[in-house]
C-alpha cells in the first residue's frame, strides 16, 4: 500500500544511505572478486537504481542481482534484493488518513528473490520464491516454468505458472499499530480475510520464421480472490473504496522482432496487447521499439507505447457522483476511470569492453551500463483533470469558478551497471 506513519526526514536519509553503501560495497567487491579466478566467465552480478516521479509521489528502487551458474547451465541460480523507497504527498493517496493531514509520507518496501534455473538439451526448467514486506503489507510469491525448443530450436513453446499470497493491512495513526483490512465487498463480512491470493497463468508460442524475422503469441490469465482496495482513499470524502471481491483477467497479445536485412545494426520490435476482465475494463496497448548499434560497443533504443482503457462496470463519472449509499460497489481509483496516454522512451547502452583492455580494467571483460528514460503523458477520455483526479494533472479553480489544469507528465528511468565474474 506504500503507506507509513510518519515521514520522519533522517529515516528516508538512513534508506537512501543504505541503498547507496550497499551498490557501492558491490561495485568494489565484484572486480575483486573476478581477480581471484576461481568463478566463472558467465556468472554475473548486475546493480541497477530505477527513478520515478510525478507531481506528489516519488520512488527510488536499488535492485542487487547475482547471477551464478553451478556449475554450468544445467543449473543456473539467481538471487535479487531490492529496496524501495516511495515518498508521497499526495492526499488522494491516503496521506491525510495516515498522517492526520496532506504531510509527506515516506514507506520502504523490502523484497527478496530466490530463481533457479536448469537447461537440458531441448528443455528449460524454472522456478523462483519471492518475498515482500512493507509496514502493511506482506506478499509471498512462487512460480514454476517450463519450455521446450523444437525444429532445431525454431519454435519455443512452454507455460509459466505464479501464485502470489499478500496480507493487506491499515495504519491506524491514532494506535500507531495495524489491523487486519477486510474488503467491504467480503462476502463474509466483517469476519472475512485479508488474504488477497492471485494466480497467474501464462502460455506462450514464438517462431523464427527467418534467420531475422520472430513472432510469437502469448495468453495470459490472472484469476484474483479477496480484498483489491486501497483501505486508505476514501468515496464521497469519507466512505471506503468496495471493489468486486473476485477478479478474472485475461491479456491475449502478439509480438515480432525484426533485423533489417542488409543493415545489421538496426532492428524493429512491436507487440500488441489485448486486456479485459469482469469489472468490464477493456484496454489496447501498442508497444513499438527500435534498436540501433551505432557503434561497436553502444546500443540506443527508442521506444513508443500508447495506452488506452475503458472504465469499471462501478467507477461512475464524475457528473454521477456522489455514489449513492447503498451503492454495493464505490472507487475513487483514477486508474480504473477511461483515460489513455503516451509514453516515448530512450535506452542507452554502452559495452565496457575496450576499458577491459588496459591491464587494471581487465575485469570489465563482458560488462555494460545501461540508462533508460519513459515520460508518461496520462489524459482522461473525457472531462478534465478535476472529473478524474489523475495524479499527472494539477487541478484549480479559479476566482470565477472555472477549472484550470496545469498538466505534468510521470516520468521513469533507470541506471544500471553489469559486471560478469
Amino acid at each position: 500500500m506504500r503507506l507509513r506513519l510518519n515521514a520522519r526526514t533522517r529515516s528516508l536519509v538512513r534508506s537512501l544511505s543504505l541503498c547507496l553503501g550497499l551498490a557501492a560495497l558491490c561495485v568494489l567487491v565484484a572486480p575483486l572478486v573476478t581477480l581471484v579466478g576461481s568463478l566463472r566467465a558467465d556468472d554475473r552480478v548486475t546493480i541497477r537504481g530505477n527513478y520515478y516521479r510525478e507531481p506528489s509521489t516519488r520512488v527510488l528502487a536499488p535492485v542487487v542481482n547475482v547471477e551464478m551458474d553451478v556449475p554450468d547451465e544445467r543449473l543456473t541460480v539467481e538471487g535479487q534484493y531490492l529496496l524501495d523507497v516511495v515518498t508521497s504527498a499526495s492526499i488522494a493517496s491516503g496521506a491525510a488518513a495516515v498522517t492526520g493531514g496532506d504531510f509527506l509520507f515516506t514507506e520502504m518496501r523490502h523484497e527478496g528473490t530466490l530463481r533457479l534455473r536448469s537447461k537440458l538439451k531441448e528443455w528449460q526448467f524454472g522456478g523462483e520464491f519471492r518475498y515482500s514486506t512493507e509496514s502493511d503489507y506482506i506478499s509471498r510469491q512462487f512460480g514454476f516454468n517450463v519450455g521446450r525448443e523444437l525444429l532445431n530450436r525454431s519454435i519455443r513453446v512452454g507455460m509459466i505458472y505464479k501464485g502470489v499470497l499478500s496480507s493487506v493491512f491499515v495504519i491506524r495513526p491514532s494506535f500507531r499499530d495495524t489491523v487486519p483490512w477486510v474488503s467491504p465487498s467480503d462476502p463474509n463480512g466483517t469476519e472475512g480475510t485479508n488474504l488477497l491470493q492471485r494466480h497467474y497463468f501464462k502460455l506462450f508460442y514464438g517462431h523464427d520464421l527467418h534467420r531475422t524475422f520472430t513472432v510469437g503469441v502469448q495468453l495470459e490469465g490472472i484469476f484474483s480472490h479477496g480484498p483489491h482496495e486501497n483501505p486508505y482513499r476514501r468515496v464521497n470524502g469519507s466512505e471506503f473504496q468496495a471493489f468486486p471481491f473476485t477478479q478474472r483477467r485475461f491479456a491475449p497479445n502478439v509480438y515480432f522482432r525484426w533485423a533489417l536485412p542488409k543493415v545489421n545494426w538496426i532492428a524493429l520490435e512491436g507487440r500488441y496487447r489485448f486486456y479485459l476482465d469482469d469489472w468490464e475494463v477493456r484496454s489496447h496497448t501498442i508497444d513499438t521499439r527500435l534498436h540501433f548499434r551505432i557503434a561497436r560497443h553502444l546500443l540506443i533504443r527508442l521506444r513508443y507505447q500508447y495506452f488506452t482503457q475503458t472504465a469499471a462496470f462501478f467507477a461512475l463519472p464524475a457528473d454521477e457522483q456522489p455514489y449513492p449509499m447503498d451503492a454495493v460497489f464505490k472507487t475513487s481509483a483514477p486508474q480504473l476511470q477511461a483515460h489513455y496516454h503516451h509514453t516515448p522512451g530512450l535506452m542507452l547502452m554502452l559495452e565496457l569492453d575496450p576499458l577491459a583492455r588496459l591491464p587494471a580494467l581487465a575485469w570489465l571483460e563482458g560488462a555494460w551500463i545501461q540508462a533508460t528514460y519513459n515520460h508518461i503523458l496520462t489524459f482522461p477520455t473525457s472531462g478534465n483533470c478535476l472529473d478524474y483526479t489523475f495524479p499527472y494533472q494539477i487541478c484549480r479553480v479559479n476566482e470565477m469558478g472555472e477549472v484550470e489544469s496545469e498538466y505534468r507528465g510521470a516520468r521513469n528511468g533507470s541506471l544500471a551497471l553489469s559486471i560478469p565474474f
